[in-house]
């Protein structure tokens, strides 16, 4: 017998149904090996806690703690006695109220290292003896992107060149968080001041203190990984998406002339412009058959002896490593390249840069010295493609970016394990799956797209790519290592021609449904278009995040209007309504179920974190996630969590008959283990899944 090990590999919303139908098809033929050598319930499934959504059940794996003791409450959090035009940013380890397991195995001087892990950074222990690589965000490096992804769209036609810059919501409707948003996070105080100064038509009248609070909640600035939270008014999760968004670089396609060494005779060339346009590099486009243009290499300058990469129409560049002035400072850079499309004549074509990295960035590992060392080791991870969605160019493109993902996460977690041979408990997160559910799923079923079972394929294409991480996983289960293979959540469908009428989302107030039955008052923002803020003065109660009434209680809110003597009237009242509440479309109930306060609590949901009512959607009304309950299905998927454990100690080619809970997972890997669990621990140890 050897050193007991542990593994939690979190497939972010892997959908047992879906894990399920993909093994009999024999599309995850290591997922099937797993599952052969282990144990799970029937199903393949688990029960997360609510609401269903990524950071509270991350947590809850993390901690074996439900979410009123942990409080990670939501996409986004929300604490009892701030302004209720405040959120805060919960991919963190400050937001984590209770003991990580990785923290109690580190007390007891067990190794552990988490790659990716949602709430794992940043490290809490001082001195501590385990790894972290960038926690912060759905991707490693995410935070360390210093130049957003770019289209670049080559045509004869065009005179000169001309760049349109993406486009960031604050608010995150497919789990996505970029750089520029935890940006606005960060410096929120700064950005609510400028949009004082931006806007003056909104305060007139006002001070400025006055107009800031109106716009944020709060007359003072917002600490760090605070934000005003975004009013949304008729507009779904869905057009609230940031993941595809891109920079588009529109530049002309010209005859290549004036390079210092022969070029092809027909050879192309185009100049492309990068970092904020300090930085002008030039693409030659060639034919490799001397007929079809194929080949994109991309310069320095014209001048250069040697190409800084190249790609073709059906392959990726290798890494380019280049040098950027970032901040005035020369930065050591990496990113990609990817050929999308080109005419057989020459005249029009265009390329796929992919997110530029800080390859110097060392800020988000722990230790330091691991940053150079991964580097060297396995190179800069891809971060995702996404451009042209819903086309199957780009929808294939975009799968190969997360298949290079995915390679670079097997990559690197072979690379720790053997720089780190006394390892003892490994957490990772992999959030592919969950991304193209928010991208797909919505059209993935009869009636709702014209190549909606494209879109299916896709969806188990993204299943697919991750079971090759499964099949590297196979190769440390033994006898002294288990392997914990889970989701969060995963995914429904609305039924074709369903919409949400305005209730519910990831990242601030959703005013939709509470304006219209008379609780929430809103005013637009003047000059923009779809931007709104909330009148405090006339509101009595808000959709507050995915799941939460507040109500605007005197005394305990900054803005509170209602009276404390009231409390329970109104909140009994708003629980009538919408109940009653039917969609104007379809004239169906909306709302599942509400509880008060002292009610959810039987649900785990409680605490400074949550609202005065937490309520869930009917099925065909949510968004994907979050709004529904995990054992829900609709259409083939359902939004429920998965568990395969294998391995360790652990029964084989069994089911298990007991119903498993995400909080059981970390004191059944501490019994494995030998290892206290953490101190606030309320899940229960998997006794019936033990071989002895």
């Amino acid at each position: 017998m050897g050193m007991k090990r542990a593994m939690m590999i979190g497939l972010d919303g892997a959908d047992p149904v879906r894990v399920k139908k993909l093994i009999a098809e024999g599309r995850m033929p290591n997922m099937k090996k797993l599952l052969e050598k282990g144990i799970a319930t029937e199903n393949l499934d688990m029960l997360g806690v609510l609401p269903a959504g990524t950071p509270p059940n991350w947590c809850s794996l993390a901690t074996g703690n439900y979410p009123r003791t942990h409080g990670i409450t939501d996409f986004l959090n929300h604490t009892l006695g701030k302004s209720l035009g405040i959120t805060e940013l919960n991919w963190d380890s400050r937001r984590v109220k209770s003991e990580l397991i990785w923290e109690a195995f580190d007390d007891d001087n067990k190794k552990c290292i988490m790659l990716n892990y949602c709430e794992a950074w940043p490290n809490r222990v001082e001195g501590s003896n385990n790894i972290f690589v960038d926690g912060t965000g759905v991707v490693p490096f995410l935070r360390s992107s210093v130049g957003f992804q770019k289209l670049v769209v080559m045509k004869a036609e065009y005179p000169t060149s001309k760049e349109v810059p993406h486009s960031v919501n604050q608010a995150s409707g497919d789990c996505v968080v970029f750089k520029d948003q935890v940006d606005k996070f960060a410096d929120a105080g700064n950005e609510a001041e400028a949009g004082a100064e931006l806007y003056p038509g909104m305060g007139a009248g006002m001070s400025k203190e006055d107009l800031l609070a109106a716009m944020t909640g709060s007359h003072f600035r917002t600490p760090p990984l605070e934000s005003p939270a975004m009013v949304l008014y008729k507009l779904s999760a869905e057009e609230q998406a940031n993941s595809d968004a891109s920079d588009i670089l529109y530049t002309p396609l010209k005859d290549a002339a004036n390079w210092s060494f022969e070029v092809p005779e027909n050879a192309k060339e185009c100049l492309v412009t990068m970092n904020d346009s300090l930085v002008r590099r030039y693409l030659l486009i060639t034919a490799s058959d001397g007929v079809h243009y194929d080949t994109f290499t991309l310069y320095p300058n014209k001048k250069a002896d040697n190409p800084l990469g190249s790609c073709t129409l059906n392959t990726w560049s290798e890494p380019i490593y280049d040098t950027f002035p970032i901040n005035e400072e020369p930065t050591k850079v990496a990113y990609y390249l990817r050929g999308v499309d080109m005419n057989e004549e020459g005249t029009a074509g265009r390329v796929y840069i992919s997110h530029v990295m800080d390859i110097e960035d060392d800020e988000y590992f722990y230790p330091k010295s691991l940053q150079p060392e991964l580097l060297k080791a396995v190179g800069p991870m891809c971060y995702f493609a996404s451009f042209d969605r819903h086309t199957k160019l780009g929808d294939d493109i975009a799968l190969e970016s997360f298949d290079k993902i995915n390679d670079w996460h097997m990559n690197a977690t072979r690379y720790l394990f053997e720089a780190n041979p006394d390892w003892q408990l490994f957490y990772i997160h992999l959030h592919s799956i969950d991304l193209c559910n928010h991208w797909y799923i919505e059209q993935a079923i009869p009636g709702s797209h014209p190549e909606w079972e494209r879109m299916a394929d896709n969806i188990d294409r993204i299943y697919e790519i991750n079971d090759k991480y499964i099949g590297m996983v196979l190769e440390y289960v033994d006898e002294d290592t288990a392997a914990f293979v889970t989701s969060d959540h995963a995914a429904i469908p609305r039924s074709a021609g369903y919409e949400n009428p305005g209730i519910g989302e990831l990242s601030g107030i959703n005013a939709g449904v509470m304006s219209e039955l008379g609780y929430t008052t809103i005013v637009p923002v003047p000059g923009i278009d779809g931007m709104y803020a909330i009148d405090w003065s006339k509101t009595t109660a808000i959709n507050h995040r995915t799941s939460y009434i507040y109500v605007n209680l005197k005394g305990r809110d900054p803005e509170g209007i209602v009276e404390p003597e009231d409390y329970d009237k109104t909140v009994q009242q708003i629980i009538t309504d919408l109940y009653n509440y039917r969609d104007p479309k379809s004239g169906e109930r909306v709302v599942s179920f509400c509880c008060t306060r002292e009610e959810m609590e039987l649900l785990g949901v409680g605490g400074d974190h949550v609202g005065d009512i937490f309520f869930q959607l009917t099925k065909d009304f949510g968004f994907e996630h979050f709004n529904a309950p995990g054992p829900v299905t609709n259409h083939g998927y359902s939004a429920g969590a998965l568990c395969i454990m294998a391995g360790g100690g652990l029964k084989a080619g069994e089911v298990l008959k007991r119903p498993v809970r995400n909080v059981d997972i970390v004191p059944t890997i501490c019994q494995l283990v030998g290892n206290r669990m953490p101190k606030d621990v309320e899940g229960g140890v998997i006794y019936q899944a033990f071989a002895d």
